[in-house]
């Protein structure tokens, strides 16, 4: 089985490290701190950092260069790996059950990726900095695309590299916390596996009719009992 996971939310909370980085690091490599109070409230959850470089790029008029994006992107690294040791130790912390549950799948022999609306760089620095180091091989980040639709096929491609194996898409489980997640899933036919671990409740992410639905991730047998029910539901009617 492949499972990709998104990060905030589902694996991790950084404290608001992740959105101060964003606002900091905009603010002060295009000289804007004097217009610090026209930064527009974002909404993240479930959001592509390339998706959100846009919106930002054209409320302040700044031109969308791939020189502009990198300078963005760099800033913003260097300020999240700041706060993670900062308000990230303080605030942030890896979500009950996490550690387990990776421990749990590596001896399933899960392969496990991330699928995820962080660039890659401060994807990495974010599981790194929670304890998740080597957990994941590979993924599928927002500087991939800005459209997290999009991110699924690259993630399982990614995954077929890394593993030497293609994965049929009633083996493939995307876990995420938000709607957006869920759509995801729908739109590269994987399983949709959603968790109450973040800003959306129960009742709002059951609306949007994912396959799974838990309200944490911390009873780790149930979670691997249902994933693999779901598998092989559809390989037994295939």
């Amino acid at each position: 089985m492949l499972l990709l996971f998104d990060i905030d939310g589902t694996l991790l909370d950084t404290g608001g490290a992740g959105l101060n980085a964003l606002r900091a690091g905009l603010l002060e490599e295009f000289d804007l701190l004097d217009r610090a109070e026209e930064f527009p409230p974002l909404d993240l959850a479930g959001a592509t950092d390339s998706g959100v470089v846009r919106f930002l790029f054209d409320h302040f008029a700044i031109p969308v260069s791939e020189e502009n994006v990198e300078r963005f992107y760099a800033r913003y690294h260097h300020q999240l790996e700041h706060g993670l040791k900062t308000e990230g130790l303080t605030r942030g912390r890896l979500l009950p059950g996490i550690d387990r549950l990776m421990e749990r799948l590596k001896e399933h022999h899960a392969v496990l990726g991330l699928l995820t609306g962080n660039i890659a760089r401060g994807a990495w620095t974010k599981v790194d900095s929670y304890g998740l180091e080597g957990v994941f091989a590979f993924g599928a980040f927002g500087d991939d695309h800005h459209d997290r639709n999009q991110l699924g096929p690259v993630a399982m491609a990614r995954a077929a590299a890394f593993s030497g194996r293609e994965f049929a898409p009633n083996l493939v489980f995307i876990i995420g916390d938000t709607p957006k997640d869920i759509r995801c899933a729908r739109a590269c036919g994987a399983w949709a596996v959603a968790v109450a671990t973040g800003r959306f409740s129960r009742e709002q992410l059951a609306e949007h009719e994912p396959d799974l639905l838990f309200d944490s991730l911390e009873d780790i047998e149930h979670f691997v009992t249902e994933i693999e029910r779901l598998a092989d539901s559809k390989s037994s009617s295939s």
